[in-house]
């Protein structure tokens, strides 16, 4: 099906990748039901803070892990469509897997121990820094010494040979939009909207051709493209039922198996400092966290009416929709903003 499919649309990025979205958008919309009709007939449902907002208390018992039905859609796809086997779509297929497989347990242990708490904090922190790990590792079976080239976004042909230091700084970079990712997912669409801005700006920026670093052909860089807007797809089928008043929750395996696509997708096509740029929200809601926790601790008082910083607007008076939708339009702001840097180089 795959080698009849290229064939034909070998020369058409642009219908292959909204073929794809489309077909991933199908898959999840048909499959978003049936998921959410099974996890309420077996009382699988979201188990909300008692230190959260109040008005989310309503949210009790929405279920919960639709980043699987999400996932699975973009699985059947991309089997279907595009060459799965290139080393890029497989690292960023293992960072989703791996990082979605710790969502996943900390997802189970909510589910099982009916309580808002799955995995301890410093639990979590050790498997996400394993996963990526093992992620890194791969890359650098299968690029060599190019893993540690930090290109600039200004010009493709300039970079920053990190050596060593890449491995600790890449690994922070994946935990950090793992995390990010998933202290965003607080109010119904915010997260997978914001993810969608992001896996735009890195499509479009390979479909362009005015960024091209690394030793990767440009049909390699297309592929992993397509793979990430059949990503966006599934992701748009999902927030059909994410959008408020929503009807499941992306969980943690949803949340940290995108956050870790991202980082993985920047790695692999090097573009780390742009992606870095683009997700200026989701820096700064992980900052909004970093900063209340700090200023607690050390002088007893809040910075932030609560945190992350979706949170603090929630408690200042303003509406979920209207948050939401203001921090979409940050997104696009800083994905802008990123791209601009990419046509200084023209």
């Amino acid at each position: 099906m795959y080698y009849l499919f290229m064939v034909n649309m070998a020369k058409m990025p642009l219908l292959r990748a909204m073929g794809g979205a489309a077909a991933a958008l199908v898959f999840a919309l048909l499959l978003g039901s049936p998921f959410i009709k099974h996890f309420q007939k077996n009382n699988y449902g979201q188990e909300i803070r008692p230190e959260g907002p109040s008005g989310h208390f309503s949210k009790q018992g929405t279920p919960t892990m639709g980043g699987l039905f999400l996932f699975f859609s973009l699985g059947c796809v991309t089997l279907l469509l595009i060459d799965f086997l290139q080393p890029q779509i497989i690292a960023v297929t293992l960072a989703m897997i791996l990082l979605g497989g710790v969502g996943f347990l900390d997802d189970y242990l909510k589910l099982r121990k009916k309580r808002s708490e799955g995995l301890s904090a410093k639990g979590k922190l050790v498997l996400q820094f394993l996963s990526a790990c093992a992620v890194l590792i791969y890359i650098r079976i299968y690029s060599g010494h190019e893993i540690t080239l930090l290109f600039v976004p200004w010009n493709s042909t300039s970079f920053i040979d990190l050596g060593f230091w890449y491995y600790p700084l890449g690994i922070l970079f994946i935990m950090f939009f793992a995390n990010s990712v998933n202290l965003a997912d607080g109010l119904d669409g915010l997260a997978g909207g914001l993810v969608i801005i992001i896996l735009l700006l890195i499509s479009g920026v390979v479909a362009s051709g005015i960024y091209t670093p690394g030793s990767a052909a440009y049909t390699q860089r297309m592929e992993t493209a397509l793979y990430l807007m059949i990503l966006v797809g599934a992701i748009l089928g999902f927030l059909r039922f994410n959008l408020k008043p929503a009807k499941v929750f992306m969980g943690d395996v949803g949340s940290q198996g995108l956050g870790g696509a991202i980082a993985v997708a920047a790695i692999v096509l090097h573009m780390e400092l742009l992606v870095l740029v683009a997700g200026a929200v989701f820096l700064a809601e992980t900052i909004s966290v970093i900063l209340q926790v700090f200023s607690f601790k050390i002088f007893g008082k809040r910075i932030f009416r609560m945190a992350p910083l979706h949170h603090h607007f929630e408690q200042s008076g303003d509406g979920e929709k209207s948050i939401v939708y203001g921090f979409w339009i940050a997104g696009l702001i800083s994905a802008g903003f990123s791209a601009f840097i990419c046509l200084i180089a023209l």
